[in-house]
């Protein structure tokens, strides 16, 4: 790990301006605040890596203490539990040469230990159900959202439908929102990992990442994704939520494991970009899609499909 050299005072005032401006953007625009609030811990990120590990504490100490300052404490909490436990721990793996997909497998457990931690607290200090809370914060979104429709003009039986899509949606969303924040905090890492390998190879900072087309989950989840499949089976109010959140997270692992095995494809056989793009944008609006993906990086344990094949002597 690099210390901190003359450069890092600057590089902790550009770092938090930066980081201030993205987060203040993701909590202040509906829907499109989305886009600058993924990428709020990259610079964080940046700087530490290039200055030193006191750079990237700064920057988060410095954000945190303007965002309680100029908004609230609950912003600023958001923030450390989104994006600062990310721009700390992230930096400190890739340093320590963990490679792309260890480093934000154990950022993010330690964003998960970090929420689970602030969230048992909190439940015991304010003698509230968090479960229930989070029910409660899910239904009010589907309400407001219904809300928006019908003042947009929709009514009769095609507000009827809305609604109780919405409302299964809104069930299912309450069953499966541990998965969500854990998959959520995966794409999150991994977009700072892309947008942080354009600024290294741009301002020449070290950074080793690995091969994405060789990515390859370990060979015994295969295992956990079967118990956790049998274990769907139970019925039990316990057992059953727990195995659909675990297998939710595996079948993401093995759609990552896919996308390694197409981008590999497309790179071997030189497929045009035009064809690249109408792929990704098929796999954004249909999820149907997606699974795909999944079933075909589970298949790769047993195909083998990057492994270049040996031609037998005649």
């Amino acid at each position: 790990m690099k210390f901190p050299v003359q450069g890092t005072p600057l590089d902790v005032m550009k770092g938090s301006a930066v980081t201030l401006a993205l987060f203040l953007a993701y909590i202040s625009l509906p829907l499109v605040g989305i886009l600058p609030g993924v990428a709020a811990p990259v610079a964080g990120v940046y700087y530490s890596l290039k200055s030193g590990r006191i750079a990237g504490v700064a920057i988060v100490i410095a954000t945190a203490a303007l965002l309680a300052v100029a908004v609230d404490p609950a912003t600023t909490a958001i923030y450390l539990m989104q994006c600062g436990v990310m721009t700390l721990a992230l930096p400190e793996f890739l340093s320590r040469g963990k490679g792309g997909s260890r480093s934000i497998v154990y950022t993010v457990a330690i964003n998960l230990v970090v929420i689970l931690a602030v969230a048992a607290a909190y439940g015991i200090l304010s003698g509230q159900n968090l479960h229930a809370q989070v029910i409660k914060g899910i239904n009010a979104s589907i309400t407001q959202t219904i809300t928006l429709y019908e003042k947009a003009g929709i009514k009769g039986d095609e507000l009827k439908t809305l609604q109780q899509a919405m409302q299964q949606a809104g069930i299912l969303i309450g069953r499966i929102y541990p998965a969500l924040v854990t998959v959520g905090l995966s794409i999150v890492a991994g977009l700072n990992l892309l947008l942080l390998r354009k600024l290294a190879s741009r301002y020449s900072v070290s950074l080793v990442l690995g091969d994405f087309n060789r990515f390859k989950n370990p060979e015994q989840l295969i295992w956990v994704l079967i118990a956790a499949g049998f274990a769907m089976l139970v019925d039990n109010d316990v057992v059953t939520p727990a195995a659909l959140n675990l297998l939710i997270v595996i079948v993401s692992l093995y759609f990552i494991q896919g996308m390694a095995v197409i981008t590999h494809s497309f790179n071997r056989f030189v497929v045009p970009g035009f064809v690249r793009f109408i792929f990704y944008l098929l796999l954004a609006v249909q999820p149907f899609l997606a699974l795909v993906v999944a079933v075909l990086g589970i298949f790769d344990l047993w195909g083998d499909f990057r492994t270049p094949k040996k031609k037998e002597n005649l």
